[in-house]
């Protein structure tokens, strides 16, 4: 009797620690529902105190487990590049990162970037008949590594935008030579040109057909000189030299 009721303290006793070591795995990954809640009020507190002005919701309270920190998500309701994330920790807000994301103009230039690069597949679509394109467009950042003065608070895209952007072509090619690859990117070239697109490097990234290409730094001066096709030629025998010269790189692998 002594003996079975010992077993059942120390079954008991087993199941409590292990229910405890689940509930400090799960806390260590996914924190728990009253930090959370505590993060979110004071999250409240901080953008009422600094941020007053600016007409933020918040999202939920979300853990990184890596740092962990709960984030909260920030942004205006009348201003579409007013959105970053306010960090909590140790009972209280330790940071957030409103002055890299919008007054250093980071989530202008990702919209701009974004609403560019919309642009951009569509012209490829049409012109070029890859309806499945992901062509990506990124405005440059200066010299420093910071983006454009010319940047303002939710501004209107406008293709004309006098900052360098480059485009990378992202398509699903079946013919990987050097030769179609040059006719697609011209083609490309003169399409973009036409809608009044200008971009002042070009790039081609594809992965179909267990072979993945990566070409970048074709400038409109290499395209419209006529000789790309030598110019790739040349770049693509050199892909494993790191004392290479030339400027545009070209990479052609297979892959599994």
């Amino acid at each position: 009797m002594k003996k079975s009721k010992t077993l059942k303290i120390v079954a008991g006793t087993v199941g409590i620690l292990l229910i405890l070591a689940i509930l400090f795995i799960t806390n260590a990954f996914v924190g728990n529902p009253l930090s959370a809640m505590m993060a979110n009020r004071a999250a409240q507190r901080y953008i009422d105190q600094h941020y007053a002005s600016l007409d933020l919701e918040l999202d939920k309270a979300t853990y990184n487990f890596k740092d962990g920190m709960y984030m909260i998500r920030a942004k205006s309701t009348t201003s579409i590049d007013t959105h970053f994330s306010i960090y909590y920790a140790r009972g209280k807000v330790q940071r957030d990162d409103y002055e890299n994301y919008v007054l250093d103009g980071f989530n202008t230039w990702e919209r701009l970037s974004k609403e560019y690069s919309h642009l951009a597949k569509e012209i490829i679509s049409k012109e070029l008949g890859y309806e499945d394109n992901n062509t990506m467009v990124i405005y440059d950042m200066d010299e420093h590594g910071n983006y454009s003065n010319l940047l303002e608070l939710d501004m209107k895209f406008d293709k004309s935008l006098p900052i360098d952007a480059e485009v990378t072509l992202r398509l699903e090619l079946q013919n990987h030579s050097l030769e179609e690859i040059t006719k697609i990117v011209t083609k490309a070239h003169k399409a973009f040109v036409n809608a009044g697109c200008h971009f002042n490097k070009y790039g081609l990234f594809s992965e179909s057909n267990n072979t993945m290409i990566m070409i970048g730094e074709i400038t409109p001066e290499d395209i419209e000189g006529g000789q790309l096709l030598d110019l790739l030629k040349e770049a693509h025998k050199h892909q494993e030299d790191e004392n290479y010269k030339g400027d545009i790189t070209v990479v052609i692998r297979k892959i599994k």
